[in-house]
Formats: structure tokens, sequence, C-alpha cells
């Protein structure tokens, strides 16, 4: 039987159904957005969530089919990137069905298979250690404070189980911020995962950095990233096999050093997608899109699939790549989800959205629901007087993608 690949006129341009892992994906654009869109491999929403507040940032499905999701409400802390306030679980219906409130949150989360939760928070720097940091821009601290990362595995009575803090391990000498970024958080941390025995696995972003923590000890057993010129990762996730997965931005990425062989990967700022062995550091798989499409400064994820493929995220741009160990890009998907932004990137619009997950068809949190898509339908209407910006830029894109 020949092989090809189907090209649909619409959200999914690529689809090799024989090649690709099949199921269903989550994302959530980011902003004022509140939505969590659950879509099958032709991009047909088969289910979603509304929730109260936007993401801030990330979100999963648990094994129950529950979404849990991590919202920017009114009390986070103002001017930090990627503020939470608010881990939810809610059920399929969005009925929620717990809650934790903190208001130092921030980025990503972590479900444990015994239910807890390991989260990231931000805490203010003891005065001492502000005085002596180096690195990023000088003034660019918020109100004149630098803010820490703390790590915190909680259960679900909201009782803290175990706690490790940045600055208590890292030396103001050798963990220096990126000269380019701001200084209103050191060692700022934007994805957190946990390996089978414990351990924990941090992305140091504007360090350029991947560390592994000693879940037993709390000191830091393995570092990786700067000597292989990260340039401001995201998404450092444990695989199934013991390996680490790594969105590498490429922002920010150092100077290519004369005599060094870095596999050509410093001449060039597109983001690439890793693997890499966390025992001897060695790079496993690496992916760069030929035509450096895949350049997103900020966010952004890839996911190693149970049948050896790879799904990735190009948040800044909205699409998402399935990509086989061969390098052959078998499923794409725009996102028709435009939303406005304030000016702050400076754009007015985008599809930016943090991560997407990709759940088997044989995902246990599929039992028994409807995942028909014919339950849902575009539906295109005239413009009310009192509807928002976001709305119409929505209809407009959906209008030209043919819907």
């Amino acid at each position: 039987m020949a092989n090809y690949i189907r090209q649909m006129p619409n959200d999914v341009p690529i689809y090799n159904e024989l090649k690709c892992y099949g199921g269903y994906t989550l994302f959530a654009p980011s902003f004022q957005n509140r939505m969590a869109w659950l879509i099958d491999m032709k991009g047909n929403v088969v289910h979603f969530w509304e929730m109260e507040h936007p993401p801030g940032l990330n979100y999963k499905l648990l094994p129950n089919g529950n979404l849990m999701w991590m919202g920017r409400g009114p009390n986070i802390i103002q001017g930090l990137n990627a503020s939470a306030d608010e881990l939810i679980e809610v059920d399929w219906d969005g009925n929620e069905v717990w809650r934790y409130d903190d208001p130092c949150m921030h980025h990503d989360f972590e479900v444990l298979d015994n239910g807890n939760m390991m989260i990231m928070r931000h805490v203010e720097l003891p005065t001492k250690i502000q005085k002596s940091l180096r690195g990023g821009v000088p003034g660019t601290e918020l109100n004149g404070q630098t803010y820490g990362v703390q790590i915190r595995e909680i259960n679900r009575d909201g009782e803290t189980l175990w706690q490790w803090n940045n600055w208590e391990h890292f030396d103001p000498n050798n963990h220096i911020e990126c000269p380019f970024c701001d200084r209103e958080i050191w060692g700022y941390t934007n994805s957190v995962d946990v390996f089978p025995n414990g351990d924990v696995i941090l992305s140091v972003r504007r360090m350029n950095s991947v560390i592994r923590i000693s879940k037993k000890t709390g000191k830091i057993v393995w570092a990786w990233g700067p000597e292989q010129l990260l340039g401001h990762q995201h998404d450092v996730s444990v695989t199934e096999q013991g390996t680490v997965t790594i969105f590498d931005n490429g922002l920010h990425r150092q100077i290519h050093t004369p005599g060094v062989d870095h596999n050509d990967t410093s001449c060039f700022h597109a983001s690439r997608l890793l693997e890499v062995d966390p025992e001897t550091g060695e790079i496993l798989w690496e992916y760069i899109d030929p035509m450096h499409l895949i350049i997103s400064n900020f966010c952004g994820s890839v996911q190693k699939l149970p049948n050896g493929n790879y799904m990735a995220c190009d948040s800044a741009a909205g699409i998402f790549y399935e990509i086989t160990p061969e390098k052959e890009v078998i499923w794409k998907y725009v996102s028709p989800f435009i939303i406005n932004i304030p000016e702050k990137f400076g754009w007015s619009v985008t599809r930016l959205m943090f991560q997407a997950h990709r759940y088997g068809v044989d995902f246990k949190g599929f039992e028994g629901k409807d995942l028909d898509p014919g339950n849902y339908e575009w539906v295109i209407q005239k413009k009310c007087k009192e509807e928002n910006i976001e709305e119409e830029l929505v209809k407009r894109r959906l209008e030209m993608a043919g819907y």
C-alpha cells in the first residue's frame, strides 16, 4: 500500500495517518483566553473547558479525564512573568472538584503518581544575596526587589511535604543571569518534572541550564546546558525511557567559540528539539527545522510519544508538529485561535500558547467520554456592537480558513 501524506485544506495541512501516533491534543491560547481545547488528529474540536481565569501557564489532563489548570487570577504577584494564583481541578463537565490557592505560583506544575503536586513559587530573596547578584540588566528589578525560585511538593490538603530554595544552592559567582534579561528573578525557572526515583529536574531559562536536584539531599547532582549552547530553553521533561526532552528556544544563544565543535547549532537563532541522556549528557536526538521555521523566542514544548515520535509546540506561531525519529514532519496543526494582547511584545494579536499535550486514544481518562467531533461546529455570525475585538479576530481567522 502506498504511504501518502494527506494535504488538508484547513488547519491540518499535513497528516500522515499511518505514521502518526493517533490521539487527541490539549492546548489553551494565552492572555485573555480562558478556554482549553481538545482536538482530534484532523483538527476537529472534540471537547473544551471554559475556565474563570486565563492560564498562568500550564494545563494537563489527569488519568481520570479531569483537567488540572493553573490559573492567572486577580491575586498574582503583579509584574512577574507567568504568575499564577490558583491550581484547579475540574471534571469533564467543568465542575470544580479541587483547588489550591497560592499567589506565588508560576509557569508549571507536575502531578505525581501519588496525587501530590510539585509546584514552583516566586519568593523574595534575602537582602544579602540580592546585593551579591551578577548578570541581568541593572535597574530591572521589580520595585527594587529580586525574587528567587522555590519548589514545593504539596498534598491534596495543601500541606507542604518537601521544599527547595534555589538561593540555598546557587552561588552568585557562578549562577549568573543572561546579561540581556531583566533582574526581577534570579534563577528564572519555567518548567519542573520528576524522575521515577523522586529527583526533580528544572529548566533554568536565563542561565541556559537544566539542573537535576536530589530529592533526598536537595543537592544539584547534574547541570547541563551552557556548554551545549542552550538558548533560554523551556519544557524540560522526563520520558518513559528516563531520558530528558528539551525545547531549546534559541533566544540569546551564545556566540560560536572558534575551535570548539558545537555541531553548528550556534550559528543561527532557530529553535531546536532535543532528547538528552541525563547520565552521560549525550544528545540522543536533535531536530532543527531545515527552513528555520520553528523560531519561538519563548514558551514551547516537546513531547516524546509512545511510538517514538515527537510532538512539538511552536508557541509563538501557534503551530504543532509531529516529527518522526528520522526527522520527517508527519502532522502539522495551525491554531485558528487568534487573540488580542497588550502590545508588550510589539504585537497586537497572536496565536501564542504555552504548551500542547498529546494523549493517546487508549488514555484512561477518555474511557466512557463522548469524543464525537460532530458535537461541535464553527459558527460565524454578524458582529454585534458589544462584541470585543478578540471574538472578531477569531471569526476573521475562521472565515479566511474556509469555515
